[in-house]
């Protein structure tokens, strides 16, 4: 597919209605119960299947009109990103029913059923290759090698999808009643058949069943996956660690944490800016890269900085909030993760000839320059008129422009071949002059010839992220699941809260020192606990957790709104608490709001599945 039918198609997707799946009948999924045991049990066979739940984490689900739904980086972007406070998405994050929770608390809605039905047909297939395949760790039943790593994998994938639901559809531990609050329905055997909701404590307790008889099952195994979109040891044990998390278990959260990262090691400077669409050091798991099966649906056409969407759509490729910038720069101002995002202090770095207007951080409220109904555009004016004609030559798309350019061509470090179209020098925010409207030329430097080089600015958010990149033209891209980092700063917080302070800021360290160089962390008492928290928020920015650990931690989501004229107001667009008072946007934003931000389960589960009683479910008073 060229790129000129990438953008017929994706125009012909828009026209018809991204959002129409938002409507309670948007999915009608029958799951596939015609798997046979018998055949799963030919090595080849159970293999396939194998694959086949790898690439259902990452295929176009059938029956929905938003384009994007590619299993799991749709959930971590849509649930556990835009549902946080430190993604600002010109897709998802302005919605009505994100701001006030009516989509997580509407059991007919896309935001709700996705997830259900993602990782319970991930449980389906993995029950399938469980039941099939006899050998356990105390009686291989005379299988060996390859198809004890295949149970091994489904095991590892089973619980998976078991913690993510957990962490949308589970009470947070603080208000589980230990564990005995029910949350969802288990099932192990291939199927959908009726069956009734269970405690916290039995999920959590087939989850460490199933990663312990995992791990046994990888070592009886002598066998290695083939790539790192599949599961092996090391992601069991993180998702482990992901699970103890949820459940405060801190020493088993620790270890895990621990565990699964040996092997792999912190990447350095050059991989961090790198795309994060390659693999490195530091990749314990990730999306598979192939473009085969995603095409123009992936989630890099969609969020990464030259995704073929962020050109046609104009809506950015998702902002970091200011706040957690600001937090992660009182650490250190010299924190290279910094780099990725278009801030007001990165007018201290534009040439004054790219900067001919003498703007200063203040001008990034000022109303005349950022449009406050459109993502809070910067590129919203004209090129620098120095004569004064044109009311809207502010200048502030020429400080951009060269910004984003000077990013891609001596910050970036990944390969140029690999991101860019045929048809387009650039494609990231900014595209080659087409001579359509000269006062939105932004002129970048000279050729090799001399001549001068003119490009457009397009739509750009305050925020706006350079982390992730695709291969172009399909933004297909080995998107992290699972890193090094997020294993040593869950080891750093696990130990933290076990009372061990010099093993916590060993932990933060090995993180730390590789972001900032030159930074050894000093801190203690709360103020330690404080930058594991930071240095989680930033390092992992944008790969889905904000949600997630928000609600473990039992914070607030203090999302604050653009203000103009008001340098110390938030970069939230303002439309996220239109007609809200102080006090309803203190309500949706408390702990205790949408029952404790559980999302609710799906009306087509407990409409069929007579066994589920809903009155169950605790409910948390909003306060």
């Amino acid at each position: 597919m060229n790129k000129r039918s990438l953008y017929i198609a994706m125009s012909a997707m828009a026209a018809a209605g991204m959002l129409a799946s938002c409507s309670s009948d948007y999915l009608d999924v029958k799951p596939q119960t015609d798997i046979s045991e018998a055949t799963l049990s030919d090595p080849a066979a159970a293999k396939a299947l194998v694959s086949g739940i790898y690439e259902a984490m990452n295929v176009q689900y059938a029956k929905l009109e938003v384009n994007q739904n590619v299993g799991e980086a749709n959930v971590n972007m849509n649930c556990g990103e835009a549902g946080g406070m430190d993604f600002n998405s010109g897709f998802w994050t302005a919605m009505p029913g994100l701001r006030t929770w009516s989509y997580m608390n509407d059991p007919g809605s896309y935001m709700t059923i996705l997830p259900w039905m993602y990782y319970y047909n991930l449980i389906n297939l993995s029950n399938y290759l469980i039941k099939s395949i006899e050998a356990t760790s105390d009686d291989h039943h005379g299988l060996e090698g390859d198809m004890l790593l295949y149970k091994a994998e489904a095991y590892t994938m089973r619980a998976h999808a078991y913690t993510r639901l957990l962490g949308y559809y589970g009470n947070r531990w603080e208000d589980s009643d230990d564990g005995q609050a029910k949350c969802i329905v288990i099932r192990t055997e291939p199927g959908v058949d009726p069956t009734p909701l269970r405690s916290m404590n039995e999920v959590l307790d087939l989850i460490y069943n199933d990663l312990e008889e995992a791990c046994l099952l990888y070592d009886a195994s002598g066998s290695d996956r083939d790539a790192k979109y599949e599961a092996n040891k090391s992601v069991a044990n993180g998702i482990w660690a992901r699970a103890a998390l949820i459940k405060h278990d801190w020493q088993t959260a620790a270890d895990k944490a621990k565990a699964a990262r040996q092997g792999y090691s912190i990447m350095e400077a050059n991989d961090l800016f790198a795309g994060f669409f390659t693999d490195n050091s530091e990749i314990i798991w990730s999306m598979n890269p192939t473009e085969t099966t995603t095409y123009y649906w992936s989630w890099g056409a969609h969020y990464a900085c030259n995704g073929a969407y962020v050109n046609n759509w104009q809506i950015g490729a998702g902002a970091i909030n200011i706040d957690l910038y600001n937090e992660a720069k009182s650490v250190s101002a010299n924190d290279l993760r910094l780099q990725f995002f278009w801030t007001p202090d990165k007018l201290a770095d534009v040439p004054r000839a790219f900067n001919p207007a003498g703007l200063t951080e203040k001008d990034f409220w000022n109303p005349a320059m950022v449009d406050q109904n459109n993502i809070l555009n910067m590129a919203a004016t004209n090129v620098y008129d120095r004569t004064g004609k044109d009311p809207q030559g502010l200048g502030m798309i020429n400080a951009l422009g060269w910004w984003l350019n000077n990013y891609r061509e001596n910050v970036y470090t990944g390969s140029a071949a690999d991101i860019a179209n045929e048809d387009n020098l650039y494609n990231s925010y900014i595209l080659d002059y087409s001579g359509k409207d000269t006062k939105k030329a932004v002129r970048l430097g000279r050729d090799a010839n001399g001549n001068n080089i003119y490009a457009m600015v397009l739509a750009t958010p305050f925020g706006v992220q350079n982390k992730f990149w695709s291969y172009a033209p399909y933004g297909n891209m080995a998107m992290p699941w699972m890193r090094a980092s997020e294993m040593a700063l869950t080891e750093a917080e696990a130990q933290y809260m076990l009372g061990n302070s010099g093993a916590a800021l060993a932990a933060l360290n090995e993180v730390q020192s590789k972001r900032i160089p030159g930074y050894t962390s000093s801190a203690s008492g709360s103020a330690l606990l404080n930058e594991i928290k930071v240095s989680r928020r930033i390092e992992l920015w944008g790969e889905g957790f904000a949600f997630l650990d928000l609600k473990r931690w039992n914070e607030p989501r203090v999302r604050r709104i653009w203000v103009a004229n008001d340098p110390t107001s938030g970069n939230c667009v303002p439309d996220e608490q239109a007609g809200m008072t102080a006090a309803e946007v203190a309500k949706v934003q408390s702990p205790k709001y949408c029952n404790g931000w559980r999302f609710r389960i799906p009306s087509r589960e407990y409409q069929y599945n007579d066994l589920i009683d809903m009155d169950e479910l605790k409910e948390i008073p909003n306060e």
